[in-house]
């Protein structure tokens, strides 16, 4: 069946001599991996550039639903990146969100709202003048409400301790390896409940925005089978150290 797409580029890696397998969220039939022969010809009209981590792309497609390898008949950018690839804290944290994403929805079925929702925040991130230095923070726990773990807000004054595990807040620490203290809980929830758009509002400070971040990546663990770690983390850390 040919089908048009709108898609959000995840992975790719190289197949045999001058082809590649990239696996790609497509708004209308999820997660897909496609097979581009000859993609790194040099005369390709299939280039790789078009299949870099988060590119946004237009496409139509051979869809088979009993899966296995799809084929692209016609791919284009739908939304070029105008800072993204030429911003070093940018496009490391697209390549970090990439990673992450590429465990999260391994499995992911068409869903418009999912989609809708990454389309966005990455053209946010795009158009954001300056360091969106929370950016991968609110995008990872507002990810977390698409993907059916979003935090319950239950927090109060009698409940401080987010567990990571439980997904709520507690009225006392638990282990601290699925239990945030209570400073941490606080800024926790400030940005679990920041919307990608308002991201700018959140001001943390270098260590704890680590730490926060480790934590998060916790929290991912406890919810998304086979979350292993993460290459890309030290990278991105490096890059927010200055």
């Amino acid at each position: 069946m040919l089908r048009k797409t709108d898609a959000l580029v995840i992975h790719r890696f190289d197949y045999g001599e001058t082809s590649l397998i990239a696996r790609i969220f497509t708004r209308e039939a999820g997660m897909q991996s496609y097979l581009i022969r000859g993609a790194r010809k040099s005369r390709s009209r299939n280039k790789p550039l078009f299949y870099q981590p988060l590119t946004l792309v237009s496409m139509e497609v051979y869809h088979k639903e009993k899966g296995g390898l799809q084929h692209i008949r016609h791919i284009s950018l739908s939304n070029p990146y105008q800072s993204i690839p030429y911003d070093v804290t940018k496009s490391s944290q697209a390549i970090f969100l990439a990673e992450v994403l590429m465990h999260a929805l391994r499995n992911q079925e068409a869903n418009h709202t999912l989609f809708d929702f990454l389309q966005h925040a990455l053209l946010y991130l795009d158009h954001f003048p300056g360091r969106a230095a929370a950016f991968h923070l609110v995008f990872l726990l507002q990810l977390s409400r698409h993907l059916g773990f979003q935090p319950r807000d239950n927090r109060d004054r009698d409940h401080r301790f987010f567990s990571l595990r439980d997904g709520l807040y507690l009225e006392v620490m638990e282990h601290p390896d699925h239990c945030l203290d209570k400073g941490l809980s606080d800024l926790f929830h400030q940005v679990s409940t920041t919307p990608v758009g308002e991201q700018d509002q959140v001001v943390v400070g270098k260590t704890e925005r680590r730490l926060l971040l480790r934590r998060i990546i916790d929290y991912y663990r406890h919810h998304v089978a086979g979350m292993p770690e993460l290459k890309s983390l030290p990278v991105l850390e490096s890059v927010f150290a200055d």
